[in-house]
């Protein structure tokens, strides 16, 4: 009778280990032997969508020229100042000729070519006294001219020191000049003897501070970015940065410091 009862029990574990080793091999198969990772990243990393830049309308046909200016390449981007430096090796992508300008100067070719049609915007607009008096400077050009500043103040009574202190809120020292960059243009009037702050008197200032944009260029040193460029304010000076960036820095009213620090 005990052997019976045994015996029972045993073909009920039997049976019960059937019937889980049976669950068991069916769940494998439904799953195809594979576990479902539902665990959720902590973060994903999508690409912010870029916001349109409005459209440029102009009185002239700049078609040709649309290549140009409508550029979003970080490279023209290049940030040069008192603390982000370039040496003497650094060369400029494609120099060309200035059109606009009575002088044998050059520019990168991107900027060139939207300088043109800038220039051609704003002769179609009246302002025909405006040309171009500085553009690409070499290292060696930088130099040259920095030492001819400090000669001119010292020739003031001021000291070496003092000459370079007064020297270097008007202009670069050499591996610090966004002249080297080949991407930016001082502009004069016919009425202007030398670069000075008259330029924001003449009626093209407004004109340029409202639509230099679509062409690409920045005012590059206003008047209230003084402490943060470390630069005088300079009315003339205008750098390319293509119009997506150029029209974002205007908009917001923000130096290339500032916009590439956001």
């Amino acid at each position: 009778m005990e052997t019976q009862k045994l015996l029972l029990i045993i073909l009920a574990v039997l049976v019960a280990i059937t019937v889980i080793l049976g669950i068991v091999l069916i769940s494998l198969e439904l799953s195809d032997g594979k576990t479902e990772d539902t665990t959720l990243p902590d973060t994903v990393e999508t690409e912010p969508p870029q916001e349109e830049t409005p459209s440029a309308i102009f009185k002239s046909d700049l078609e040709e020229y649309e290549k140009y200016m409508d550029v979003t390449d970080k490279k023209y981007l290049l940030l040069v100042n008192k603390e982000a430096t370039i040496d003497g090796s650094f060369e400029p992508e494609k120099l060309i000729p200035v059109k606009d300008t009575h002088k044998n100067i050059e520019l990168s070719e991107t900027a060139e070519k939207a300088l043109e049609a800038m220039f051609i915007e704003m002769r179609r607009e009246g302002f025909d006294n405006v040309f171009v008096t500085s553009a690409y400077r070499s290292y060696a050009y930088q130099s040259s001219l920095f030492n001819t500043y400090i000669n001119n103040e010292m020739a003031t009574g001021l000291s070496y020191e003092q000459a370079k202190k007064k020297v270097l809120t008007y202009s670069a020292y050499p591996g610090t000049s966004e002249h080297h960059t080949g991407l930016c243009v001082d502009l004069m009037t016919s009425s202007m003897t030398d670069l000075d702050e008259s330029f924001a008197d003449d009626p093209v200032y407004p004109w340029l501070l409202e639509n230099a944009w679509k062409f690409g260029f920045i005012l590059r040193y206003p008047k209230d970015k003084v402490d943060i460029t470390g630069y005088s304010f300079e009315p003339w000076h205008y750098r390319f940065v293509g119009r997506y960036h150029a029209y974002k820095i205007h908009e917001q009213g923000l130096c290339l410091e500032e916009y590439l620090e956001g």
